[in-house]
Protein backbone atom coordinates (compact mmCIF):
# COMPACT_ATOMS: atom_id res chain seq x y z
CA UNK A 1 0.00 0.00 0.00
CA UNK A 2 1.30 3.45 -0.93
CA UNK A 3 1.73 6.39 1.39
CA UNK A 4 0.08 9.76 0.94
CA UNK A 5 0.36 13.10 2.69
CA UNK A 6 -2.53 15.31 1.52
CA UNK A 7 -1.68 18.87 0.50
CA UNK A 8 -3.76 20.21 3.40
CA UNK A 9 -1.48 18.44 5.90
CA UNK A 10 1.69 19.62 4.16
CA UNK A 11 0.32 23.16 3.86
CA UNK A 12 -0.38 23.23 7.61
CA UNK A 13 3.27 22.42 8.31
CA UNK A 14 4.52 24.97 5.78
CA UNK A 15 2.12 27.59 7.18
CA UNK A 16 3.65 27.04 10.62
CA UNK A 17 7.07 27.93 9.20
CA UNK A 18 5.59 30.83 7.21
CA UNK A 19 4.27 32.23 10.50
CA UNK A 20 7.84 33.20 11.38
CA UNK A 21 8.35 36.91 11.97
CA UNK A 22 12.16 37.00 12.06
CA UNK A 23 14.94 35.40 10.02
CA UNK A 24 18.26 35.02 11.83
CA UNK A 25 21.67 34.31 10.33
CA UNK A 26 23.56 32.20 12.87
CA UNK A 27 27.14 31.16 13.61
CA UNK A 28 26.05 27.58 14.28
CA UNK A 29 23.00 25.37 14.11
CA UNK A 30 20.58 26.65 16.75
CA UNK A 31 18.69 24.09 18.83
CA UNK A 32 16.49 26.59 20.67
CA UNK A 33 14.80 29.94 20.12
CA UNK A 34 17.39 31.64 22.37
CA UNK A 35 20.23 30.17 20.29
CA UNK A 36 18.73 31.47 17.04
CA UNK A 37 17.52 34.87 18.21
CA UNK A 38 20.33 35.77 20.62
CA UNK A 39 23.18 33.35 21.41
CA UNK A 40 24.29 32.40 17.86
CA UNK A 41 22.71 35.33 15.98
CA UNK A 42 24.96 37.33 13.67
CA UNK A 43 22.25 39.19 11.76
CA UNK A 44 18.46 39.23 11.74
CA UNK A 45 15.67 40.79 9.77
CA UNK A 46 11.90 40.98 10.23
CA UNK A 47 9.65 38.87 8.02
CA UNK A 48 5.98 39.25 7.11
CA UNK A 49 3.30 37.04 5.59
CA UNK A 50 4.28 38.52 2.21
CA UNK A 51 7.78 37.07 2.64
CA UNK A 52 6.50 33.52 2.08
CA UNK A 53 4.63 31.65 -0.66
CA UNK A 54 3.26 28.09 -0.55
CA UNK A 55 2.77 26.41 -3.93
CA UNK A 56 2.95 23.15 -5.83
CA UNK A 57 6.44 21.78 -6.27
CA UNK A 58 7.29 22.63 -9.89
CA UNK A 59 10.24 20.23 -10.16
CA UNK A 60 7.99 17.42 -11.36
CA UNK A 61 7.88 15.78 -7.95
CA UNK A 62 4.61 15.48 -6.12
CA UNK A 63 4.22 17.73 -3.15
CA UNK A 64 4.32 21.30 -1.99
CA UNK A 65 7.04 23.86 -1.38
CA UNK A 66 7.60 26.98 0.67
CA UNK A 67 9.52 29.84 -0.94
CA UNK A 68 10.88 32.74 1.09
CA UNK A 69 11.80 36.01 -0.64
CA UNK A 70 15.35 37.33 -0.66
CA UNK A 71 16.40 39.97 1.87
CA UNK A 72 19.04 42.53 0.89
CA UNK A 73 21.13 44.72 3.17
CA UNK A 74 20.41 42.87 6.41
CA UNK A 75 22.39 44.59 9.22
CA UNK A 76 25.11 42.47 10.81
CA UNK A 77 24.99 42.82 14.59
CA UNK A 78 27.80 40.40 15.53
CA UNK A 79 30.83 39.38 13.50
CA UNK A 80 31.50 35.70 12.84
CA UNK A 81 31.07 32.92 10.29
CA UNK A 82 27.52 32.38 9.05
CA UNK A 83 26.66 28.67 9.02
CA UNK A 84 22.86 28.54 9.36
CA UNK A 85 19.65 30.48 8.81
CA UNK A 86 16.83 30.15 11.33
CA UNK A 87 13.22 31.26 11.15
CA UNK A 88 11.68 32.21 14.48
CA UNK A 89 8.39 33.56 15.76
CA UNK A 90 8.77 36.25 18.42
CA UNK A 91 5.38 37.99 18.63
CA UNK A 92 3.38 35.27 20.39
CA UNK A 93 5.45 32.49 21.84
CA UNK A 94 9.13 32.87 20.97
CA UNK A 95 9.48 29.63 19.01
CA UNK A 96 12.15 28.24 16.74
CA UNK A 97 10.28 27.31 13.55
CA UNK A 98 12.92 26.14 11.04
CA UNK A 99 16.70 25.85 10.65
CA UNK A 100 18.71 25.26 7.48
CA UNK A 101 22.36 25.47 6.53
CA UNK A 102 23.74 28.27 4.41
CA UNK A 103 26.90 28.89 2.45
CA UNK A 104 29.66 29.58 4.96
CA UNK A 105 30.51 33.28 4.91
CA UNK A 106 32.52 35.51 7.22
CA UNK A 107 30.40 38.46 8.39
CA UNK A 108 31.81 41.69 9.80
CA UNK A 109 29.90 43.53 12.53
CA UNK A 110 28.16 46.73 11.41
CA UNK A 111 28.21 45.62 7.77
CA UNK A 112 25.31 44.12 5.85
CA UNK A 113 24.55 40.74 4.31
CA UNK A 114 22.24 39.74 1.45
CA UNK A 115 20.19 36.58 1.96
CA UNK A 116 19.01 34.87 -1.22
CA UNK A 117 15.57 33.41 -1.75
CA UNK A 118 15.11 30.02 -0.08
CA UNK A 119 12.85 27.19 -1.22
CA UNK A 120 12.09 24.24 1.03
Amino acid sequence: MGKLAPNAMIDASLSYVAGSDWMCVCSGSPATFADAYTNLMLARTPMSSGSFAIADDATGALGRKLTMTASAGVPITNGGTALAVALVEVASGSTLRYVTTCTSQDLVALGTVDIPSLTK
